[in-house]
């Protein structure tokens, strides 16, 4: 799926450094997004993705889980007018037509780089090259290709320390990046308080890991990689992407 901050690129690099971490059968992705990490844990774990942006989370379970019918009714066709419809039930509006599938589907598809909202995409846009692309079936398309491997995962709709974790938990993190675009829909991120809370459930026993660009001194970067992303695409310097855990 076409998110942003999306790890796709990644996932083969940092995920065989996890699983080989721990002999724990359970893989909790604590901001799922995109899924593009979850989606490539075997299916012998028990795989939990989370996130806090109910939308989101709701697309993802009807997509995956889905009641009869539900594929010939997506729009595929989404307009501007619809766009702009679903975004006001995101805000101080949340009562509309739409229902929250529908808000999380047309928001994340026809949303410019999968931002949330932040730009409406088209279905005939005239790229720098002069060919017209169709950039909302695109995203489906992708989306779609995502959804047989996410049979099994459990899809949870809260914040990463409102949940219940079972024992002995491979914990991977991947939240707003403090040199980024926040989300949209999740509020403000306290960072201080996430640093608190992956250190107490790393002494709890689970296996704690982090994707960003630095942490605090507590934290150990085991991997990093030089990568160009929708969050960064034109700096001259590319960012380092790293992984970090505690020790």
């Amino acid at each position: 799926m076409r998110y942003m901050g999306s790890k796709r690129r990644i996932a083969g690099d940092i995920l065989p450094i996890m699983l080989e971490s721990s002999d724990s059968k359970v893989f909790v992705d604590v901001f799922c997004g995109g899924c593009s990490v979850i989606e490539n844990v075997p299916s012998s774990y028990k795989r939990i993705a989370i996130d806090s942006n109910k939308y989101l989370i709701s697309m993802w379970r009807e997509l995956v889980y889905p009641k009869p019918h539900v594929y010939d009714a997506l729009p595929e066709h989404i307009t501007k007018e619809m766009y702009e419809k679903a975004k006001r039930q995101t805000g101080d509006c949340p009562l509309g037509e739409y229902c929250e599938f529908d808000v999380g589907w047309i928001g994340f598809m026809a949303s410019f780089n999968g931002r949330f909202f932040n730009g409406y995409t088209g279905h005939n846009v005239v790229g720098k090259d002069g060919r017209r692309r169709d950039y909302i079936a695109e995203y489906i398309a992708n989306v779609k290709k995502d959804i047989p491997l996410l049979k099994g995962v459990e899809f949870v709709a809260s914040s990463y320390d409102g949940f219940d974790y079972p024992e002995g938990c491979i914990i991977y993190c991947d939240p707003p990046y403090s040199r980024s675009t926040g989300y949209k829909c999740t509020g403000k991120f306290n960072r201080e308080n996430f640093y608190m809370w992956c250190m107490e459930m790393s002494l709890r026993g689970h296996k704690v890991f982090v994707s960003e660009y630095d942490m605090p001194s507590e934290f150990t970067c085991i991997w990093e990689k030089e990568l160009v992303n929708s969050l960064s695409p034109t700096r001259t310097k590319m960012p380092l992407e790293r992984l970090f855990t505690i020790r």
